[in-house]
């Protein structure tokens, strides 16, 4: 009789090892809806030429055509290729999306259409610093437009793009 409680408690320890390592998943559940870091680029293979790209605090935005682009960047370089589910977050077209800066001034601003602070939609927003704008949005310096007016960069909403 010892030796068949022994038996199974060794078969039940072996199982219950078995069961804990053989694929059991240990990362947090939202772990998986996790966006790639701000400032990539990607398309998926199922959506076609679609670009997007992850803004601040994983705010998902869509690239509408080639000349929204193209005021952005100034290559197609740096786009990855990922899943969908790579970043499973509501998407928003950035509309009309274009770079300004005042003359004399170090802070540039993005047209970002889609966000909506207090139901108004449709502001500029500050780009943190030169190394967020160059290093990780990869956004083309040549094209930022110069204003001479402040007012040209009106209204200016927050959180900055960071």
């Amino acid at each position: 009789m010892k030796r068949l409680r022994r038996m199974c408690l060794a078969l039940a320890l072996g199982l219950g090892l078995s069961l804990t390592t053989a694929g059991v998943s240990t990362a947090a559940p939202e772990a998986a809806v996790d966006c790639p870091d701000p400032g990539t680029r990607f398309k998926t293979p199922t959506t076609g030429d679609r670009v997007f790209l992850v803004g601040p605090s994983e705010f998902l935005y869509y690239i509408p055509n080639q000349t929204v682009y193209f005021d952005l960047w100034g290559t197609w370089d740096g786009i990855v290729t990922l899943d969908r589910s790579a970043c499973n977050k509501p998407e928003y077209e950035l509309t009309n999306g274009h770079f300004r800066q005042l003359r004399g001034s170090d802070a540039v601003y993005i047209w970002d259409a889609t966000w909506d602070d207090l139901g108004r939609a449709n502001r500029w927003r500050r780009i943190a610093d030169w190394t967020t704008f160059t290093a990780r949005y990869h956004f083309d310096p040549t094209a930022i437009y110069v204003v001479e007016k402040q007012s040209d960069i009106f209204p200016i909403a927050d959180p900055t793009w960071t």
